[in-house]
């Protein structure tokens, strides 16, 4: 699958309504009339995100699709948090005798 293509297709779903709702209507269509010539593996992650967004609106769905974007736009994972009970470091036991 291409990650580039679909990173596009996104990029241009959530920038341009018409185009976003032309996907949700008759995705292959809109497809071939914007120059998107996808695999079938990347026609079925499109169809798939169709049916899993088909009862929200237009502007959540473009929500979605930006926060997709920037979530893959390159940076690291977030790290785990080491064990404990902060995120300073690991816990400390307690004193005996006190509460806590």
């Amino acid at each position: 699958m291409r990650e580039d293509v679909l990173r596009s297709l996104a990029a241009r779903a959530s920038s341009d309504r018409a185009f976003l709702s032309g996907l949700r209507r008759e995705p292959e269509a809109t497809l071939a009339a914007n120059g998107y010539d996808l695999t079938h593996e990347e026609l079925a992650t499109v169809m798939d995100l169709r049916r899993r967004t088909a009862a929200l609106g237009d502007g959540m769905v473009v929500a979605l699709l930006a926060g997709g974007l920037r979530d893959r736009a390159g940076s690291p994972p977030a790290r785990p948090r080491p064990p404990g009970r902060s995120a300073r470091g690991p816990g400390r036991p307690r004193r005996p005798g006190r509460e806590g």
